[in-house]
């Protein structure tokens, strides 16, 4: 199973100001990826718009967890991006999305990728974790709460 201290890092983390669109806001976390973690743009939007038409990618409570897997992606990375208001983002609970965790996974490794989005959900649906994050002003102050977290459960 993939360990989250591991895919997490302060570069992970990404705050967008007054978003404007769900396409807006992947194109920012796609041109973040792109610049981070060296991942093809294109290939990520393009990856990213097909799996949310096949379904939201919500967990309800403002969150989302959109993931692309793909086999020209080697590594797996994210990026959490905490949005400055609420957007929509057909969740089933109607409720405006300021929460996203982009995960990129490689393909070949499907059992882990459902382990490690499982993973992500159950940290997510930690109120005491959402509202902090929902609070934080900088990258490295959400990436403190989310290791802290993480410490303090494995301890």
């Amino acid at each position: 199973m993939l360990n989250l201290k591991k895919l997490l890092n302060p570069d992970s983390f990404l705050f967008i100001q007054d978003p404007s669109s769900k396409k807006m806001v992947f194109d920012k976390i796609c041109n973040e990826a792109f610049e981070k973690y060296n991942i093809d743009k294109n290939l990520l939007l393009n990856n990213l718009i097909k799996r949310e038409k096949i379904g939201t990618t919500t967990i309800g409570n403002g969150i989302a967890i959109p993931h692309v897997q793909n086999d020209q992606i080697i590594k797996p990375c994210c990026i959490v991006t905490i949005l400055s208001d609420g957007l929509d983002f057909d969740a089933l609970d109607n409720n405006p999305v300021d929460l996203i965790v982009f995960l990129i996974l490689p393909e070949v490794s499907k059992p882990e990728n459902l382990q490690t989005l499982a993973q992500i959900s159950r940290l997510l649906r930690d109120t005491e974790i959402t509202d902090k994050l929902r609070g934080c002003k900088s990258e490295e102050s959400a990436f403190a709460i989310i290791s802290q977290h993480l410490k303090n459960k494995a301890a």
